[in-house]
């Protein structure tokens, strides 16, 4: 199933999403680099990496 790549705003803790897409079972060994998102909620900009991310439901 595809997920929706989230991380969460360190200042407001609400979850930001990343434009991005994994297939869940594929995660696992899915390599990541360092990458930044403009945040909505801080209006702030979040370098994340995948041990920031979260999969939404």
């Amino acid at each position: 199933m595809t997920k929706r790549v989230l991380v969460r705003c360190p200042s407001t803790s609400k979850l930001i999403p990343t434009g991005q897409t994994v297939e869940e079972e594929l995660w696992p060994d899915t390599k990541l680099k360092e990458h930044k998102v403009p945040c909505p909620h801080c209006q702030g900009t979040h370098a994340w990496a995948k041990k920031d991310v979260v999969l939404a439901r």
